[in-house]
Order: structure tokens, then C-alpha cells, then sequence
């Protein structure tokens, strides 16, 4: 009995000595590490011996043995083509084998090397989800070597742009592509996009890249010749031309894409709804500076969308962000996602309500606290009448004093809160009171008790507050 400081080792030589043993009791010994595998991932572990069996029976593998006078049992190779087939039909019908067995069945057949079996064991196994799993540069070229691929999916992969140019012939094959690749180039871009080709079903997560202005023209104009589903992209900055060209995507692609993001280090954050003549189309999501988000804005008026919804998030820049939505004077509703309520805060959302004459429902989700002074604007500003507000926060009961800090959220005298108002209507629901505050718990009104302060699915209550 032997054993080695690195496993390989141990793993490759436990593999060999099956190969010197008569074909028969070789033949047992398989039985016995196939049925230890079968029975689950406890025995994992053996997988690795398996791996290098296969390897073993690789044709020019077998022929320097053969030369050492050690020959590879032909009754082994039945068995290892069994198995694997095995596992793959199991997979089709169970998940879990699928996604814990796939990657270790792809370098199986990657270590022999047959092309002819690799066909037969690949013939039904087109679609492919390594969506989670880290791939390293010897699982790219394993992925590659299985070119029988028509969808593939590798977003949380950690794909980077040297592994992803070992898979670009695979991606080139493929119909159906999901992908997400980390810290591209602009030179890396062009392989890409080369690869892509034209007509796919595609979803493309490129939001940890730093492209220029130029590439994400290219980019974008690439995208209209597929069946684009979802985009995300990372830029360094963009010009009227990139936002021409994003709702020229938007446009070709109506009906189809569901969502498009485009990342940068901006300083504003915004998510919205777009439709064209009463149409829904995709959602958008920008993190640009403001200058940049103006082209959208303008791109999006000219081209002959508008806004029906938008989830801005309120910081030091909102102002100027905020003053930009004024011009969406289709805008039904807005979310807005705010640190604190401050009279400042409050003020801005009263001009836009004036601005946007179609603009119903207000929604600010304040993961902090409603302070007073932005609530009593709130209550003594001119509100236009067919514009409701609703507030969901944290409200400190003290007379003085009153908390205002991240530190005393957890404080008992802070109540979360419901705030409605719809013209000269003001409502206070208390959806949880702060431990021990001794509030009359009358007031709750069924919301979720699980809201934490930050989001909370308020639909049901918020048409519980439209007669207000």
C-alpha cells in the first residue's frame, strides 16, 4: 500500500495498476469504483481515477504502453464507454447530474481523444449550461474540443479574455449563447463579434469591461443582427452618436430584447420602462454621468419612446438627474431610492410632479429615515392633485433630538413606516413598530413583516391608499 503527497499521483498510479492486473479481475475492479461512483457525490473523489482511465485507453496513450509491455484491457474500454453514456442519458433526465457530472464528462472524452465516440456520446448533448462554474483554461479547451454544441450557456464562469479565445470556435458553432466574459479589451472585442457571426439567440454580459466609445458603436450595430434577449455592458464614456445607436438596437430588436445595461463609473443610477405607441419595450438600466444620461434621454424622445416608469437613485447628483426626467412627459410612475428624506429631497420630488403632467404615482423606498423637515414639505408644498405619494421609511418618534444616523436604526423610539399622501389626503401606517415603543399596534396594516426598510413589494397597499 503506498500513498503520495500530491493526489494526482496516487490517482494516476491506482488507474495504471488496473492495467496490470489479468482483464478479468481488472474488469472487477472497475465494477467496484463505478459502483462506488454511482452512489454519489461522496465518492467524487474516485472521479479523478476515472478520468485518467480514459486517458490511459487514448490511442497514442496506449501504444507507448504497449511498447513498456503493458496492455489496456479492451474489456475496460467497454465498460468506460458505458459508463459515460450512461451518465450522459442520466443527465438528460436529472439536473442534478447534469450540472454535477458534465464538465467531468466533457474531459473524459477530451482525455481518449476518439473523435468517432466523442460524436456518438455528444450526438444528443447539444445544450450545454456551465452557468456557476469557474472555468479554468484546460476546461476551455475540453468545452472547445466538444464542438457538437448548438446552446451554451457561461455567465459566472470567470471567463476571462484569454480563456474565452480558446472557446471562440465553439461559440462561432453554436445558435444559442449566453455569455459573460470579464475585463475585455477593445482588441479582444473584435475576435468576439467575429466569432458571434450573425442570427443567434444571444445574451451578452460584458459589464466588467472598460470599452471605448468607438468599439461600443461596433458592439452595439453587431447586436442588431442577432436575436439580442439581454445586454449589459461595461464603457468608459459615450457620445451622442453610442446613444443614437443604443435606441437604434432598442428599435431592431423590439420584441425581442427584454433588458440593456450600460455600466461606466457615472455618478447617477437609473432604471426604466420604455414604450413605443402604447407598446412595451425593454427595460434600461444606466449608470453614466449626467451628461451621458441626458443623450439617452434626448435619444429616447427623439427616436419615439418614452419613459412609463423609471427607478432613479437618489445621491448628491440627483438633481440634475431628476430636472432630465422632467422632459419624459409620458412618465406614469417613478420609484425613486432614497438614503434619507430631506427637504431637498422632498423639493425635487415636488417639481417633478409639477413638471410631469401624466405622472401618478410617486414611490420613494427610504432605506434610512423620513425626516421631519422633508416630510412637513412634503405636506405644506402645492402637490398637483392627480399625483399620489408614497413613502416607505424609517420614522423616529422622539420630540427632540430625533435620529437621523445609520447607527440608530435599530433604536426602539424608530417606527417603519407608510406614508400616503394624495392632495390634501395624509396617511400614516405603521408597518412595524421599534421594539418596546409602547405604540398602539392598531395601526399595522398587513404589510409583509418581513420589510426590512429597504424594498417591498407595495402594489396591493398602494391601491389600498388611492382613495385617499
Amino acid at each position: 500500500m503506498y500513498s503520495f503527497m500530491h493526489l494526482s499521483f496516487q490517482e494516476f498510479f491506482t488507474a495504471l495498476s488496473y492495467m496490470l492486473l489479468c482483464d478479468e479481475e481488472a474488469q472487477e475492479k472497475v465494477r467496484e469504483l463505478f459502483s462506488k461512483v454511482r452512489h454519489g457525490p461522496q465518492h467524487f473523489h474516485l472521479l479523478p481515477i476515472v478520468q485518467f482511465l480514459f486517458g490511459i485507453l487514448n490511442k497514442e496513450v496506449a501504444k507507448r504502453l504497449e511498447e513498456k509491455y503493458i496492455s489496456c484491457s479492451q474489456g475496460i474500454w467497454t465498460q468506460l464507454k458505458h459508463f459515460i453514456l450512461e451518465v450522459i442519458e442520466k443527465g438528460k433526465e436529472d439536473q442534478i447530474v447534469r450540472r454535477t457530472m458534465q464538465l467531468f464528462t466533457f474531459h473524459c472524452l477530451y482525455e481518449l481523444h476518439a473523435d468517432d465516440f466523442v460524436k456518438e456520446a455528444m450526438e444528443t448533448y447539444t445544450d450545454i449550461n456551465m452557468s456557476g462554474s469557474p472555468l479554468k483554461k484546460t476546461d476551455c479547451w475540453v468545452l472547445m474540443y466538444c464542438q457538437s454544441i448548438e446552446c451554451l450557456e457561461l455567465s459566472g464562469c470567470n471567463l476571462t479574455a484569454e480563456n474565452m479565445k480558446i472557446l471562440l470556435p465553439a461559440l462561432q458553432k453554436c445558435k444559442a449563447l449566453v455569455l459573460q466574459v470579464d475585463d475585455l479589451a477593445d482588441d479582444d472585442l473584435d475576435g468576439l463579434l467575429t466569432a458571434l457571426g450573425e442570427g443567434k439567440s444571444l445574451e451578452l454580459d460584458l459589464r466588467n469591461t472598460n470599452f471605448s466609445d468607438e468599439k461600443v458603436q461596433d458592439l452595439l450595430v453587431a447586436l442588431t443582427k442577432h436575436k439580442t434577449r439581454k445586454v449589459q455592458i461595461g464603457v468608459k464614456s459615450i457620445t451622442s452618436n453610442t446613444a443614437d445607436k443604443f435606441m437604434s438596437l432598442i428599435s431592431k430588436a423590439h420584441g425581442v430584447l427584454d433588458l440593456i445595461k450600460l455600466h461606466s463609473c457615472g455618478n447617477v443610477a437609473l432604471s426604466g420602462q420604455l414604450q413605443k405607441d402604447g407598446v412595451r419595450a425593454p427595460q434600461i438600466v444606466l449608470w453614466l454621468k449626467v451628461p451621458e444620461m441626458k443623450m439617452i434621454c434626448d435619444s429616447i424622445r427623439t427616436s419615439g419612446y418614452s419613459l412609463t416608469g423609471v427607478k432613479p437613485e437618489w445621491d448628491e447628483h440627483a438633481d440634475e438627474l431628476i430636472s432630465l426626467l422632467h422632459s419624459q412627459t409620458s412618465l406614469g410612475e417613478i420609484v425613486l431610492l432614497v438614503s434619507s428624506l430631506t427637504e431637498r429631497c422632498a423639493a425635487s420630488v415636488i417639481r417633478l410632479s409639477q413638471a410631469c403632467s401624466n405622472l401618478k404615482d410617486i414611490i420613494l423606498q427610504v432605506n434610512g429615515f423620513l425626516l421631519e423637515e422633508g416630510i412637513q414639505c412634503l405636506r405644506e408644498s402645492k402637490r398637483r392633485p392627480g399625483c399620489q405619494l408614497l413613502l416607505l421609511g424609517r420614522r423616529c418618534r422622539k420630540l427632540a433630538d430625533q435620529c437621523s444616523e445609520e447607527k440608530d436604526k435599530r433604536l426602539s423610539c424608530n417606527d417603519n413606516v407608510l406614508l400616503a399622501l394624495h392632495g390634501e389626503s395624509f396617511i400614516e401606517i405603521v408597518l412595524r413598530h421599534g421594539k418596546e415603543s409602547g405604540i398602539d399596534d392598531t395601526w399595522y396594516c398587513g404589510i409583509d413583516d418581513t420589510w426590512n426598510g429597504n424594498e417591498v413589494n407595495i402594489d396591493e397597499e398602494w391601491e389600498q391608499t388611492r382613495y385617499l
